[in-house]
């Protein structure tokens, strides 16, 4: 009987082609200084799987827990922010100005921006 294998954690993977090596360099952003290259985007990422396995074991060996990838987190929607009160005063004026909440104006703003 096979055992299944266990499921491999997403992490984003940014690839980019690097004119100087002449190759393909992937990183993991959410694992700070997780990076290789290759020759052909799927050599980049074949190496870019590998190491981030690397990276991982590397972590619990010394007992540290790797990050859930961001892809599989759950977020509630609720940003604790900060803003200077005179654009605070000033988003809240053109909420009100076209007759939405100020939540509702900021998040529309930023999805054009996203």
């Amino acid at each position: 009987m096979r055992h299944p294998k266990a499921a491999e954690p997403r992490y984003r993977l940014d690839i980019q082609w690097s004119p100087e090596d002449e190759c393909y360099v992937v990183s993991a952003p959410e694992l700070p200084g997780c990076m290789t290259h290759g020759r052909t985007v799927e050599q980049a990422v074949r190496r870019a799987r590998e190491a981030i396995a690397g990276y991982i074991e590397s972590l619990k060996a010394r007992g540290l827990s790797a990050p859930a990838p961001l892809a599989e987190q759950r977020f509630s929607g609720r940003i604790p922010l900060r803003l200077d009160p005179i654009l605070h005063r000033n988003l809240a004026v053109k909420a009100r100005l076209r007759g939405i909440s100020l939540n509702r104006y900021i998040g529309s703003k930023l999805r054009r921006q996203g």
